[in-house]
């Protein structure tokens, strides 16, 4: 069994992308239920588990996991979660530190130029990131987020499989996440105002 796992981590670590697949099928739905028992919230625990595959894909050249594949993926995906909850109380925090003056001052309306010009900026800043993915990842974000495709009807319209479909959508959002994580302050306070 360890030879096997062996065997799958160095054909992964060669960009076998069949045998990255294995590992995600045979753990995925194992690592979401040890998330989700963190987080308490089904879709941010399968967001966190993707986030943790993604991240291996891009290391996997040099990722060194000294413990078997599995406790190597339950750490991170535990790590992530806690990351996950610290993040979220931070936010809550620094929206409930916003006094009424500053809330005005960010409202997102025509008549706050301020509020007029982040929007504006964010927006053209949203674009270029999108039109800066990859074109087949480009086309499938748009027909998810603009069009409100399902990710089974992008797969019939593009003819790929669903898998195909969700894994561009989480290349896209990763990148998208990357591209405007300056901008992350802001939408996250206009969110919460």
């Amino acid at each position: 069994m360890e030879s096997s796992n062996q065997q799958l981590i160095e054909n992964i670590r060669n960009g076998d992308i069949a045998a990255f697949e294995l590992l995600y099928r045979k753990y995925y739905i194992y690592l979401c239920l040890i998330s989700e028992h963190i987080v308490r919230n089904p879709s941010d625990a399968e967001e966190i588990v993707s986030d943790v595959f993604l991240r291996v894909w891009k290391i996997r050249e040099k990722v060194e996991i000294t413990v078997s594949i599995k406790a190597y993926l339950i750490k991170a995906v535990y790590n992530a979660s806690l990351n996950h909850l610290e993040s979220n109380r931070l936010r809550n925090m620094l929206t409930q530190s916003l006094s009424n003056s500053d809330s005005e001052l960010l409202i997102w309306d025509n008549n706050y130029p301020l509020g007029q010009l982040f929007e504006d900026e964010i927006s053209e800043a949203l674009e270029q990131a999108i039109n800066a993915l990859p074109d087949a990842c480009r086309q499938i974000f748009i027909l998810s987020r603009n069009d409100n495709m399902k990710y089974s009807e992008i797969a019939n319209k593009q003819g790929i499989s669903v898998n195909t479909v969700k894994t561009q959508m989480k290349i896209a959002l990763a990148r998208l996440r990357e591209t405007l994580k300056d901008y992350l302050t802001v939408i996250i306070l206009f969110i919460f105002i």
